[in-house]
């Protein structure tokens, strides 16, 4: 079968573009000859992975209307009928599947900002990729519920497919390597670490979990954030900054739990990765992932202040969460089947 997938950038960074990694991958391993069209292009992982990049709308643009030049680029090259599948991650038209990660007016209620004009215009863009594509996909029931709430999607043109884990990488270490994966973090024996794995610090919730660090005054806690931190906003608490890591599975080997407290979070990939991993989490209750957590997996934050942070984060150091194996397998997370589950939709 002959692949698209449509996103605006191939990279090694991001939550929706490791999922098209693993799209891409997946695909791949089915038999399938896989293109991508992107805006975006990083050549040396297009060559790693061996797929056929096509880049699109290419020149400088202003930042204003860059999506919607790609979503016209796109339309014109009528994907749909040129493939037997194309699916899109971004907010174009004419590919028979939109995959959905977040709405637009979801994060903005969210986050409780004002639509701008570049706003109206993404939003205008995601009103048109959904209604016009013959399937849609959500990544959570929260997700699908806002897709019907926002856009009115038929329900019958609607799938809730959780995005995979990458199950080669993502897998239980066992003591002795955690104990080097502290070591080479330079981890001391009683240190407790949190790992914040984030590239979106407003939306995943960085100012309220330094506040909360603030409150706790536990010498035991330490903050490992994967990704930068200007000094103001630590504010003398215990952290490290990691910056970009390649190695997430090592990092979430060392530590002792993750921590979550996004203000959006229509999936949380991270979190899933770490449960995979058998470190537990804390995970805003409203997020996509919380959905498959259960007691043992950790913590869900009914609210994200704060106080509600740090007292997540107390709970965590006096009880030793334990989440059960194999999270990806229990909850159907392995690329393989969500593949077959794409597939699908194309009567593949």
């Amino acid at each position: 079968m002959r692949v698209a997938l449509v996103h605006h950038a191939l990279s090694r960074s991001g939550g929706m573009e490791s999922y098209l990694v693993d799209l891409v991958k997946g695909f791949a391993q089915a038999g399938d000859s896989v293109d991508v069209w992107v805006r975006q292009l990083d050549r040396s992982l297009a060559g790693e992975l061996g797929v056929k990049a096509r880049q699109v709308a290419r020149l400088p643009l202003p930042r204003l209307v860059r999506n919607w030049a790609f979503a016209l680029e796109i339309e014109r090259e009528q994907l749909r009928e040129r493939y037997d599948l194309a699916i899109s991650l971004a907010r174009t038209a004419g590919q028979h599947v939109a995959v959905n990660g977040g709405t637009h007016p979801g994060f903005l209620a969210a986050m409780g900002k004002p639509a701008s004009l570049k706003d109206r215009i993404e939003i205008r863009l995601e009103r048109r990729g959904v209604l016009a594509s013959g399937h849609v996909v959500a990544h959570s029931a929260m997700l699908a519920r806002e897709l019907s709430a926002y856009y009115a999607v038929d329900p019958a043109r609607m799938q809730v497919l959780y995005p995979p884990i990458d199950t080669r990488r993502f897998e239980r270490r066992r003591a002795a390597r955690r104990s080097h994966a502290r070591e080479e973090l330079g981890l001391r024996p009683g240190d407790f670490a949190f790992v914040f794995p984030s590239m979106s610090h407003e939306r995943k919730g960085l100012p309220a979990l330094l506040a909360a660090f603030a409150r706790l005054q536990d010498p035991r806690a330490l903050l490992l954030v994967a990704g930068r931190v200007s000094g103001a906003q630590a504010n003398g608490v215990r952290l490290r900054e990691l910056g970009y890591v390649k190695d997430m599975p090592a990092l979430y080997a060392a530590a002792d739990c993750t921590v979550l407290p996004s203000r959006y979070e229509p999936f949380g990939l991270a979190v899933a990765e770490s449960l995979q991993c058998g470190t537990p989490a804390i995970a805003s209750a409203a997020s996509g992932v919380a959905e498959l957590m259960d007691e043992d997996d950790g913590v869900r934050l009914a609210a994200t202040d704060a106080e509600s942070i740090a007292a997540a984060l107390r709970q965590v150091l006096e009880r030793r969460y334990q989440p059960a194996p194999d999270f990806a397998r229990r909850h159907g997370l392995e690329i393989a089947p969500h593949v077959a589950a794409l597939r699908a939709l194309a009567g593949a």
